[in-house]
């Protein structure tokens, strides 16, 4: 009875360790293997003469086009569980990133006002410190070309008199180097100078561009005029439209 148990046992397992079945992928890989190798047995360089061989190539090419569009659709469905628990994830975590967002600019609209004050106070003391410390600096030079080499009280005097330009210099450097801050957190909040153009004469603009960066003009010039060939138009001033035929 044992060994009839253990028969029926390993009759059980018969087929368990069988190949999977293939995937789209395997599907795709041999049927797409198969059309290329087809391919290269046609087009191997010598060309097409007879109808027969325009016939077939034209058949390996509906197969080839029927064959990838095929295989974009099973790789979009393999991929479509992947986009959808993707997609979930970022609607889990956007309400969040969005509060975040905007408290963030909600501080930041706070703290502009009291910075821009402040910075312009700093920028103030900035410039009055450059003032003093180069009039200092003038005083001191012209005591220094005044004194007499052989008169050292003067002398004296006129070092005294650069010593004091240096640190008012310094000073002056210390102020342009005070910026304004908010110091509550590992990273200090401060202004930051953007920069961005205005376009105010655009014939002079693209003086300047097309002589220094003729290239990029160039193709800016000649994505208009695809745009335009696109639409239909085949007359374009500095253009020429070139007609060119290509199978369908």
């Amino acid at each position: 009875m044992a060994a009839l148990a253990e028969i029926a046992a390993d009759i059980s397992m018969i087929g368990h360790n069988s190949p999977p079945e293939p995937t789209p992928f395997d599907a795709f890989t041999v049927h797409i293997g198969d059309l290329f190798e087809e391919a290269k047995n046609h087009l191997d360089g010598e060309g097409i003469a007879t109808q027969a061989q325009a016939d077939a190539v034209s058949k390996l090419l509906d197969m080839i086009r029927t064959a990838s569009k095929d295989a974009d659709k099973a790789r979009v469905e393999e991929k479509k569980p992947h986009d959808d628990a993707a997609k979930a994830v970022q609607a889990r975590w956007k309400p969040l990133i969005d509060k975040c967002d905007l408290a963030t600019d909600a501080c930041k609209k706070a703290l502009a006002p009291y910075l821009k004050r402040l910075d312009d106070e700093k920028r103030a003391r900035e410039e009055a410190a450059r003032k003093e410390a180069e009039e200092k600096a003038r005083i001191a030079a012209e005591a220094m070309r005044a004194a007499a080499v052989d008169d050292l009280s003067a002398r004296e005097a006129a070092e005294a008199l650069e010593a004091e330009a240096k640190k008012a210099q310094a000073e002056a450097t210390k102020a342009a180097n005070d910026k304004a801050h908010a110091k509550g957190g590992a990273r200090a909040a401060g202004l930051r100078t953007y920069y961005h153009p205005e376009l105010v004469s655009p014939s002079e603009a693209l003086r300047h561009y097309v002589a220094t960066n003729p290239e990029a003009v160039k193709g800016f010039l000649l994505s208009l005029a695809e745009v335009d060939v696109r639409s239909g138009k085949h007359q374009i001033p500095g253009f020429n439209v070139i007609a060119e035929q290509r199978v369908v």
